[in-house]
C-alpha cells in the first residue's frame, strides 16, 4: 500500500490549513504527518491503548449509575447520536453503555464480514461481549487501521474510521466517569468558528476547539499568533 497522510487528529491543523489554501490561497507552513502506511505510529498506538481501556471504562460507567453524581448524567449520547435526557436513575449510564458496547459489537461484525471470518459468537453478559469484542478488534486492529474501507477517513465525530470510532467511545466514557484529563479553557474565541470553545488537556500537543462542527487544532505558536491578531484588531 502506498503511504498516505495520517487521517488522525495529528493532521487536523494541517487539513484546516490545506482547506484554507485551496479556498482562499492562504499559504501555511504546517507539516503533514505521514501514515505507516495509513495511520502514523502515534495514532495507531493511541487507538490500541484506548481500545484496551474500554472494558474497564464500561464497568466504571455501570458503577457511576450507582455511586456517581447527578450533573454528569444531565445528557448523554444514545446509539442514534442524539442527546437523551435521562428520566430515571441509571438511565444515563444505560444509554452510554449501549452506545459503546453496541458500537464495539457493530465494528466487530463489520470487520468479520469484510474479512470473511464468520458470525460473532455468543459470549454471555454485556461486559463479556465487550471484552470479547475488544479482544477480537485488538487482534485485527492493524488491518482495521490500514485496510478497512473507512481507514482513510479523517477523524471526526461522524467518521466511520475504526480509530476515530474507538477514540469517540473512549472520550465519551472518560468524560462520563470524570476521568478525562484536566482541561485548560482558553478565553479567546476560536479563529475558525468564533466561539469560546478552545481547550487543552494535560499532555495534549494541540489546543482543540470543542465545537463539534469545527474541531480545529492549534499549536501554541498558532494560538499566540491568533492572540496577537485579535489584540492588533482592537488597537485599530
Amino acid at each position: 500500500m502506498i503511504p498516505s497522510f495520517c487521517p488522525g487528529r495529528c493532521n487536523n491543523a494541517w487539513r484546516v490549513a490545506e482547506a484554507a489554501l485551496a479556498a482562499e490561497g492562504t499559504p501555511h507552513d504546517i507539516p503533514a504527518i505521514w501514515g505507516r502506511p495509513v495511520h502514523c505510529e502515534r495514532c495507531a498506538t493511541r487507538a490500541c491503548a484506548q481500545l484496551a481501556e474500554l472494558p474497564e471504562l464500561i464497568v466504571a460507567i455501570g458503577l457511576e449509575a450507582l455511586h456517581g453524581t447527578g450533573p454528569r448524567a444531565a445528557g448523554v449520547v444514545g446509539r442514534t447520536g442524539r442527546v437523551a435526557s435521562p428520566s430515571w436513575p441509571g438511565q444515563a449510564a444505560r444509554l452510554m453503555t449501549d452506545h459503546i458496547v453496541g458500537g464495539l459489537l457493530e465494528l466487530e461484525d463489520d470487520v468479520r464480514e469484510l474479512r470473511g471470518l464468520g458470525m460473532r459468537p455468543g459470549r454471555g453478559t454485556e461486559v463479556q461481549n465487550a471484552v470479547g469484542a475488544v479482544a477480537f478488534l485488538t487482534a485485527h486492529l492493524e488491518w482495521a487501521l490500514s485496510e478497512h474501507p473507512a481507514a482513510l477517513e479523517a477523524h471526526d465525530r461522524m467518521s466511520a474510521n475504526p480509530a476515530a470510532q474507538i477514540a469517540g467511545w473512549h472520550r465519551a466514557a472518560q468524560r462520563f466517569t470524570g476521568r478525562d484529563a484536566r482541561v485548560e479553557h482558553y478565553c479567546l474565541p476560536c479563529p475558525r468558528c468564533d466561539l469560546l470553545t478552545l481547550y487543552r488537556g494535560d499532555g495534549e500537543d494541540y489546543i482543540e476547539c470543542r465545537n463539534v462542527s469545527c474541531q480545529v487544532l492549534l499549536t501554541a505558536s498558532e494560538y499566540q499568533d491568533h492572540s496577537r491578531e485579535l489584540a492588533g484588531a482592537l488597537n485599530v
